[in-house]
C-alpha cells in the first residue's frame, strides 16, 4: 500500500479587506490634508472691441501721462528712457508718488523681461496697488 504525502495548503493573506482599508485611507487624507489656496492678482479688464468696430485709431501718450515701468531679466527697473537700476521698495514708492503729482491720472505701463522672476513683476504691481493706482498696464518683453 502506497502512502501518499498530505500537501500543505500554501500561506495566503487574506486580501478581501484590502479595498476597505485603501478606501479609508484616502478619505482620512482627504479629509486632513489642507490645500493652499493661491490668489491671483485682482486686476479689472476693459470689455471686449466689437468684431464690427475698426480699431484703426491709435493713442500717442507723453512722459506727462503715462510712465513705463520696465523689468529686466535681473530684477531691475528701469523708468521711461532711464537707465535700469534696483529700487527699494520706498524709492518705488516714492516715485509713484512723484509721478502721480504731476498727473492725477497717470497710466504706468509695467513691461516685464519673460526671462524675470515672478516675484520682479510683483512687487511693483503691488506698490503700484497699495499707491491706489487704476490705471496699470501689464506686458512682457
Amino acid at each position: 500500500m502506497k502512502i501518499g504525502r498530505k500537501r500543505k495548503g500554501k500561506a495566503e493573506i487574506p486580501t478581501s479587506s484590502m479595498s476597505d482599508i485603501a478606501f479609508l485611507l484616502i478619505v482620512f487624507f482627504m479629509a486632513t490634508t489642507k490645500f493652499d489656496v493661491k490668489e491671483g492678482i485682482r486686476i479689472v479688464l476693459p470689455q471686449a472691441a466689437d468684431e464690427g468696430a475698426e480699431q484703426t485709431q491709435t493713442l500717442t501718450l507723453t512722459e506727462n501721462e503715462m510712465t513705463r515701468l520696465q523689468i529686466t531679466e535681473d530684477g531691475r527697473i528701469a523708468v521711461n528712457n532711464d537707465a535700469p537700476r534696483n529700487f527699494e521698495s520706498g524709492e518705488l514708492d516714492a516715485l509713484i508718488q512723484q509721478k502721480v503729482r504731476i498727473n492725477q491720472q497717470m497710466i504706468f505701463k509695467v513691461i516685464t523681461d519673460r526671462e524675470a522672476a515672478y516675484n520682479d513683476m510683483i512687487r511693483v504691481v503691488d506698490r503700484l496697488k497699495a499707491a491706489k493706482i487704476e490705471k496699470i498696464s501689464l506686458s512682457t518683453n
